[in-house]
């Protein structure tokens, strides 16, 4: 299946674009329509569409179940519950948070907005996590707290980071936002580390429109959480603990609860998208894709082709020529955090690397396999051409 067969057919120098709807890198899965109205019928009936009603409260009771824990606390969404958590544990000591360098751009904002510093951490060259090793050169004499990044395609080291935590009295979260339907040693992710924090916004993996949520088995910080996300409130009167609005309303509890029956087969689909990939990419020189362990549950949330060092065409020309076709793949984790923050920091070699090599591929429900096979094509043109393409793209350049 070829599309392109001139350097001029590639929608970036003036040709008709692959895809005439763009593809996208986000799950965008819809929850069961018909449950979804049933549910929000309920809930106009009742005329209880905020205020931990009785949606929320059934959501919470089923994704506890899901986790394996005591306790889930749903928030309106995923940045507002992690700075409250942070903020939380942080209970008004200021200090640095050990983050990992290699992960979505907003973590440090959000580090930032529960009043303490991030400092950026290396990753293993194969998970993207933190490891022990390599959170040992972070720590800093007023470090009061570790946050691990669940990976999508690895849950962090949980055990070496516990232990490390546990050596210097250190407080372990995990943002787990990537880590939903993934287990470790067996064990759902969800219910290690102090609390982990998951999302529910469109283009994850469980679809509540918007929305978040904490897991913990921790009884107090499960109340004090509660609490916080209801203005501090302890009773109807009486206010025990600074507090905001963080509650998540009865229309997005309604999407998420319509979209968690169907979250088995969202996670099937990946895997079989991923499968698919890794069958058309095959025999195009230089490319790799990022594995998932054979050995626990994942949900292959994210395609990740790497290049390789030596391939004809810079990974950034290679994502603008994709999205020019309407393939809205995006530079992985691309640059990575230290680099982009306004303060000096040490070189993280690792992740530096990385950020240069990975791209991340159009997923989720409106990517099927035949797109996959015409992105296949394309990127082996792009391969075959590259360097007409190179004079092209610097041509392109002088142009502008």
């Amino acid at each position: 299946m070829t599309d392109k067969h001139a350097v001029a057919d590639l929608a970036l120098f003036g040709g008709r674009p692959l895809f005439d709807r763009p593809r996208p890198i986000g799950q965008l899965a819809k929850p069961d329509t018909e449950r979804f109205f049933s549910l929000m019928k309920s809930a106009f009936d009742s005329r209880r569409l905020s205020n931990n009603g009785p949606l929320v409260q059934e959501l919470e009771a089923r994704l506890a179940d899901y986790h394996a824990v005591r306790h889930c606390i749903a928030y309106a969404n995923a940045g507002l519950a992690l700075i409250t958590l942070i903020e939380t544990i942080a209970d008004g000591r200021k200090g640095s948070v050990v983050i990992p360098t290699f992960t979505y751009t907003g973590l440090p904002h959000i580090v930032r907005w529960a009043g303490l510093t991030p400092v950026f951490c290396d990753v293993a060259p194969d998970t993207h996590t933190l490891t022990a090793t390599s959170v040992a050169d972070a720590l800093r004499d007023d470090t009061i707290m570790m946050l691990g990044v669940h990976q999508a395609n690895s849950p962090c080291p949980i055990d070496e980071l516990s232990a490390m935590c546990e050596q210097f009295g250190l407080p372990l979260l995990f943002d787990a936002v990537h880590g939903l339907g993934a287990t470790f040693r067996g064990k759902p992710i969800g219910g290690f580390g102090i609390a982990e924090v998951f999302s529910l916004h469109a283009t994850k993996l469980l679809n509540g429109f918007e929305g978040g949520y904490i897991t913990t088995n921790d009884d107090e910080l499960a109340a004090l959480m509660r609490r916080k996300r209801n203005f501090g409130y302890s009773g109807e009167s009486s206010i025990d603990t600074l507090g905001l609005n963080g509650k998540l309303n009865e229309v997005h509890a309604a999407s998420a609860l319509a979209s968690l029956d169907k979250l088995p087969v969202v996670i099937s689909r990946n895997h079989a998208r991923l499968d698919a990939y890794q069958q058309a990419f095959r025999g195009i020189p230089g490319i790799s894709w990022i594995p998932y362990p054979g050995d626990e549950a994942t949900n292959a949330e994210f395609p990740l082709l790497k290049l390789a060092t030596d391939w004809p065409i810079p990974r950034d020309a290679l994502v603008s020529i994709l999205r020019a076709e309407g393939a809205l793949a995006r530079a992985y984790y691309a640059p990575a955090l230290h680099l982009q923050d306004d303060s000096r920091h040490r070189s993280l070699p690792v992740a530096e690397a990385l950020a240069q090599c990975i791209v991340q591929m159009p997923t989720g429900e409106m990517v099927n396999t035949t797109d996959i096979a015409r992105l296949a094509s394309l990127v082996q043109f792009v391969s075959s051409n590259a360097a007409a393409i190179r004079a092209a793209l610097a041509a392109h350049q002088d142009a502008k």
